[in-house]
């Protein structure tokens, strides 16, 4: 894919999800009309996903075939082999561990200590708020 190919494929989500943060306040919007936008977008983010862990596995399959064929070192392919999973796991355990922590965070402000015992620090707005749990998925997808 050319970097041409790759901005306009960018673009288009980028797009996407900037028609779909106004269309998602229109209370009227038919539920089909939603369902395809969502659909587009999402198609669209797993496409650009596939595409760059497969760009990012180019090095490591081509440590494997001079490994394999020309005599390459095998060393060279388990390093790069090692730091592709590892880039991998560290970004989804990432998502996890920031995922518990918002999880954490909204429950601690859920917690109360009830009438006429609350003070007037737990009653402050804190400075941000993830909101509902829409906005806590749509954040975490955009991460």
């Amino acid at each position: 894919m050319s970097e041409g190919q790759l901005l306009v494929l960018g673009a288009v989500a980028g797009f996407t999800i900037f028609l779909g943060l106004p269309i998602a306040r229109v209370g009227s919007l038919p539920g089909e009309v939603r369902a395809f936008l969502n659909a587009l977008a999402i198609g669209i983010l797993v496409f650009l996903l596939f595409d760059v862990l497969a760009h990012a596995n180019e090095p490591v399959e081509a440590a494997l075939e001079a490994a394999s064929g020309d005599g390459g070192s095998w060393s060279r392919f388990a390093g790069l082999a090692l730091v592709f999973a590892a880039g991998v796991a560290a970004g989804l355990v990432g998502l996890v561990y920031y995922d518990r922590w918002m999880t954490g965070q909204r429950a601690s402000r859920e917690r109360r200590a009830g009438p006429g015992a609350a003070h007037v620090s737990e009653l402050a707005q804190p400075r941000w708020d993830a909101g509902s749990e829409a906005r806590h998925l749509a954040l975490l997808i955009a991460l």
